[in-house]
């Protein structure tokens, strides 16, 4: 397969990568466990028909990717949301929530009563299970990204969306590659050296496939919008990888820590699908040349706050330029409980490591 490229970039464009963690990836992550209390909250305004409806049968629906954006220049943070609906004939959805609360640097900070994020977007979508979802921002730190999802159930693809601050998420392309029943239901992208890896993969194989495109042909105009999907080709000679991802991770997401080392982490409850069951953050070492994800290396638990947040339902990270991990969780369904007239809300929490 090809290795990350050694191009000289193009002056006057910067193109999106994730930062490194301040420490090494197990400092850290010990870290967001050992500051429980540090941990915050606040609501995204969801809708009744995302709730666990006994009556109905809502509760075999449930939440399935979170998703944030960095600071926009107004000082908002975006937040996307997948749903599930399972019943025949049911759409699942993509919505966006802008959170304009406080927060210290980009780590939000709770409120009494909690901030509501209202709702900005509740996209219905050809697909009953949106699965795992990533955001990549868009060139020249712009308050603009693309948000790349998968469609598990029906479509078996990829999906990627455009996003702008103040607009709605816009179907952008899509890659199709004959990916089997049962999936897929992971993704993961981000730039190494000049290469934009992206991964598709599903715990119901346990295989991935892996594709890559150089940063000035994804953003060849190197202007906001202009992502071209049809960029991304397979890895050779081998595009296809085992992926040891199981267990019943909600989502996974690669970090790179201050050692220069990737990983890939995923964001497990036990049981799988508990919202009160215990939380893991398992670890898997990543290399680029030739690409291999390792067995777990090992987990950590993490504690959110009382309540129903958890990896049984999403579970995600962001890394702020400081450094320092934020790793992220909701509920799985929306409860009836926001203040004043926000009704059904989905409670998020996220938890720093410093």
């Amino acid at each position: 397969m090809s290795s990350p490229s050694e191009i000289y970039e193009p002056p006057g464009c910067e193109y999106p990568q994730s930062h490194a963690t301040k420490r090494d990836i197990w400092t850290e992550l010990s870290g967001v466990a050992g500051h429980h209390a540090h941990c915050t909250s606040f609501y995204l305004d969801t809708v009744e028909g995302m709730s666990n409806d006994i009556f109905s049968t809502e509760g075999e629906d449930h939440h399935q990717g979170l998703a944030r954006t960095h600071k926009l220049s107004d000082g908002s943070i975006s937040f996307f949301l997948s749903h599930s609906e399972l019943d025949d004939g049911d759409k699942g959805s993509l919505s966006q929530y802008r959170y304009d609360g406080p927060t210290r640097d980009e780590h939000v900070l709770q409120t009494s009563p909690l901030t509501v994020a209202p709702m900005k977007q509740n996209l219905l979508i050809e697909e009953q299970h949106p699965s795992d979802i990533v955001f990549l921002p868009d060139v020249d730190r712009v308050d603009a990204g693309y948000l790349f999802v998968t469609e598990e159930y029906v479509g078996h693809r990829l999906s990627v969306y455009r996003w702008a601050l103040g607009q709605d998420l816009v179907l952008h392309g899509q890659i199709r590659q004959g990916f089997p029943a049962g999936g897929p239901n992971f993704v993961f992208i981000d730039r190494v050296a000049h290469d934009y890896y992206l991964g598709i993969a599903s715990s119901n194989w346990g295989w991935g496939k892996l594709f890559v495109a150089l940063d000035r042909d994804l953003f060849p105009k190197c202007e906001q919008g202009a992502l071209d999907v049809d960029a991304f080709r397979a890895v050779t000679p081998e595009s296809w990888f085992p992926f040891p991802v199981t267990g019943g991770a909600s989502q996974c997401k690669l970090v790179r820590d201050s050692t220069g080392q990737w990983y890939l982490l995923g964001f497990r409850s036990d049981p799988a699908d508990d919202p009160n069951g215990t939380d893991y953050v398992d670890v898997y070492e990543v290399t680029w040349s030739p690409f291999r994800i390792s067995y777990r290396l090992g987990s950590v638990h993490i504690s959110f706050k009382a309540g129903d947040t958890g990896f049984a339902s999403t579970g995600t990270h962001y890394v702020e330029p400081s450094g320092r991990l934020l790793v992220s969780s909701s509920y799985r369904w929306a409860e009836d409980q926001g203040p004043g007239n926000s009704g059904f809300v989905s409670r998020v929490d996220e938890c720093p490591s410093f």
